[in-house]
């Protein structure tokens, strides 16, 4: 299922040993929050196709194949990796919950890959493999073409995963099918929170499989108009004074508002971004722990202090701002989960008794229509 680990905990060890020799270097790396600077340690050996021009591949780690038709499954969870784009762990992580719950043999459990350019180069997964920019993939930006890896055809992180639930919904492959679940920790759970607002999983009555998005521990939040929370407060919100936007033009530009959209976002439209955010059925997993305002991870830059200092914080400050601005009703399908003890880990929050209620627990009540294919972009987009 997955690629064997190369040797680089010799070059990782290396790397931190001259990061630590100078306080000037790694404090000028804390500017670009959670950049993975060395290769991934390891691809996943499946690989699903688009069709698109070239047919073009994503890999993917999973207890099954996602083409070969399987009547035990009744759960499919795609889990979203962090920055160092390790979906073996994260593949792990999740087959670890679903053995607890005990619902492993009916599960497809689904880990796709996005990889960065350094990836391709050092570990060759084939030219026909899409890869994105570090910031890219979690926003839904588009796939790279470069001179050194040519692509026919650049395509949309968020629209990989629209083509996966895609295939899901095929009742010739997965005909006792009953849910989705999609769930990212981290940099996964900034990838979960914004793509369950531009998803294209249709809104409709007559729809048949649930669907579910757990969010958990992100840096930031996507933010549904100007205003962001009072300095000092995690229940008031106003639009920044005139000061705050002066130290922080950029501060409700796509990926923390929804100015400047990236072109996948700008073709679901801001009024559609707003409306189909609220019906959605989404967890936000918190770590109780998770507080560490210095973390190497956590994005430090302006736009994401002010949704808080720490990630417990933001999470806490979000769903605060999502009745404000959506009224109480919006409990109905956006909920927060607390899980004691754990700070950033997701291992543990998967595992915690929380994550595995929310992941593997009672179906909610939103679902899941069987989509048609998206439409993939060809132009990469810069946001």
């Amino acid at each position: 299922m997955v690629a064997l680990k190369s040797g680089l905990k010799i070059r990782k060890l290396a790397a931190t040993l001259l990061l630590l020799g100078s306080s000037c270097i790694a404090l000028e790396l804390h500017t670009d929050p959670a950049v993975a600077v060395d290769p991934v340690d390891a691809v996943c050996s499946n690989r699903m196709t688009l069709s698109v021009t070239g047919n073009l591949k994503v890999p993917y780690c999973s207890n099954k194949i996602l083409d070969q038709p399987d009547l035990s499954v009744q759960r499919a969870v795609i889990v979203i990796h962090g920055t160092s784009r390790n979906a073996d762990d994260y593949y792990q992580y999740m087959e670890d919950a679903a053995k607890k719950a005990g619902k492993l043999d009916g599960t497809i459990i689904l880990a796709p890959q996005f990889l960065r350019e350094e990836d391709i180069e050092s570990r060759n997964p084939g030219n026909d493999v899409l890869f994105w920019t570090n910031d890219g993939w979690k926003e839904g930006d588009s796939s790279l073409s470069t001179s050194s890896n040519p692509r026919p055809a650049q395509v949309s992180s968020y629209d990989v995963v629209n083509f996966m639930m895609a295939k899901l919904a095929n009742r010739n492959v997965f005909p006792n099918l009953q849910t989705i679940v999609i769930a990212g920790h981290s940099a996964g759970g900034q990838f979960t929170n914004r793509f369950a607002a531009g998803s294209q999983e249709p809104i409709v009555e007559s729809t048949v499989i649930p669907m579910r998005y757990i969010v958990a521990n992100p840096s930031s939040y996507l933010y549904m108009d100007e205003k962001r929370r009072v300095a000092g407060t995690v229940d008031k919100f106003a639009i920044p004074t005139a000061q705050e936007k002066s130290n922080c033009p950029n501060y409700n530009e796509y990926k923390y508002g929804l100015e400047k959209l990236n072109s996948y976002m700008q073709n679901i439209g801001v009024n559609k971004i707003r409306s189909q955010y609220a019906q959605r059925q989404v967890v936000y997993l918190l770590g109780e722990q998770d507080t560490d305002p210095n973390a190497d991870s956590l994005d430090k830059d302006c736009p994401a202090m002010l949704q808080g200092k720490q990630r417990f914080e933001r999470g806490t400050i979000f769903y605060n701002y999502l009745q404000q601005y959506y009224g109480s009703t919006i409990q109905g399908n956006h909920t927060k989960v607390t899980v004691p003890g754990v700070a950033h880990s997701g291992r543990d929050m998967f595992n915690s008794d929380q994550g595995i209620q929310q992941i593997f627990g009672s179906s909610p009540n939103h679902h899941l229509n069987h989509p048609t294919q998206p439409t993939y972009p060809t132009s990469t987009s810069n946001s």
